[in-house]
C-alpha cells in the first residue's frame, strides 16, 4: 500500500492570525496620544460643569437668603421699617455662618412699603477662585432674575 499524503489547506483566517506579532510601537503611542485627547477633553468639560454648578449655588444662597429675610421681616419686624443683618437670620438660615464670608457685612433694608432691599458687599460668596461681586440695594424680583453675570463677573 502506498502512502498518500494529504495536505490539509490552512484557512485563509488563521493564515492571518499566524502572521499577527502584536502591536508595533507608533500604533502602541498613537492609542495613548488618543486617549490623553480625549481624557484632556473630559476634564476640561468636568470642570466647567463643576465651575457653573458653584456659581449657580452662590445665586441659590443669595435667593434662599433673602427668602429667610422676608420670613423674619414678617415675624419679628412687623409693618415697620429697618434695617437688619444676616447675621441676624441664624434661626432661619442654619448655613450663613459656613457659606458667607461675613454675615454680619450683609445687609437687608426694609421700605416704608414693606420691601425688602439686599446689599452683600464684594467677596462675601466664592465660587472655586471667583469671587462675588457687590449687589446694591437690589430689591426681592432682581434677586430672583439674579445670573451668573452680574454675581460673578
Amino acid at each position: 500500500m502506498t502512502g498518500v499524503l494529504t495536505l490539509k489547506e490552512e484557512s485563509r483566517m488563521s493564515r492571518i492570525l499566524k502572521d499577527e506579532q502584536g502591536m508595533t510601537l507608533v500604533e502602541l503611542l498613537a492609542t495613548v496620544v488618543i486617549l490623553a485627547i480625549i481624557a484632556a477633553i473630559g476634564v476640561t468639560a468636568i470642570g466647567k460643569v463643576i465651575q457653573n454648578t458653584r456659581e449657580d449655588a452662590g445665586i441659590a444662597n443669595i435667593q434662599q437668603a433673602m427668602n429667610a429675610a422676608k420670613l423674619y421681616q414678617s415675624t419679628n419686624l412687623g409693618a415697620g421699617s429697618g434695617t437688619f443683618h444676616l447675621s441676624d437670620l441664624t434661626d432661619y438660615l442654619d448655613t450663613a455662618d459656613a457659606t458667607w464670608a461675613d454675615p454680619s457685612a450683609v445687609s437687608f433694608e426694609v421700605q416704608d412699603n414693606g420691601s425688602l432691599l439686599i446689599t452683600v458687599p464684594a467677596g462675601q460668596l466664592t465660587a472655586g477662585n471667583k469671587s462675588s461681586n457687590v449687589l446694591t440695594d437690589m430689591s426681592n424680583s432682581q434677586i430672583l432674575d439674579l445670573d451668573r453675570d452680574t454675581l460673578w463677573n
